[in-house]
């Protein structure tokens, strides 16, 4: 019963690590990112940023709604040029990003259905490409990774312990 008592604080402190690891999108959101999986083939040169996106819209199946952040310097009228057979919405928003330095975000808010699943483009807030900075999926880890335990097979998970010297031992 003590030694049940004695692992809860590590327990606790698993699985206050582990929430945000569950923490998931909204419904809008992941239908989102599917529909930037789409492909296209694009020779649009000298368009206007809003002009452009509808231009993208029109070349898709499923349209994406676009949403410039014009309080951050995104404006309407910045001239785009993009060339490229087969690729994804999500490459070109990414090369557009790299190419006149914008992010982009896939807004995900359950509670606001006004904006729930829109692509916001603005900029200023770091390299986004997808999710907001900072905020982007950590990368998954596996027991696949881990080094195999010769003696059964199975991965062999370790962890570092620092020894702390109690007040009596260092009488």
């Amino acid at each position: 019963m003590r030694s049940l008592l004695k692992m809860a604080p590590a327990f606790a402190l698993i699985f206050a690590l582990a929430a945000p690891a569950f923490a998931q999108e909204s419904q809008a959101a992941q239908t989102t990112r599917k529909k930037l999986k789409q492909k296209l083939d694009l020779d649009i040169k000298e368009l206007g940023t809003k002009a452009f996106m509808e231009e993208v819209n029109r070349e898709l199946d499923s349209p994406i709604t676009f949403k410039m952040d014009n309080a951050s310097g995104v404006s309407n009228n910045t001239k785009l040029s993009y060339k490229g057979k087969g690729v994804t919405v999500e490459k070109l928003l990414n090369d557009l990003s790299d190419k006149y330095d914008f992010g982009w975000i896939v807004i995900s808010n359950a509670a606001n259905n006004k904006v729930d699943g829109h692509v916001v483009i603005r900029k200023g807030k770091g390299k986004e490409r997808g999710y907001e900075f900072g905020k982007e999926p950590k990368e998954k880890t596996s027991l696949e990774s881990a080094p195999l335990d010769l003696r059964n097979g199975r991965p062999q998970i370790t962890a570092a312990v620092r020894q702390v010297p109690l007040e009596a031992d260092k009488r």
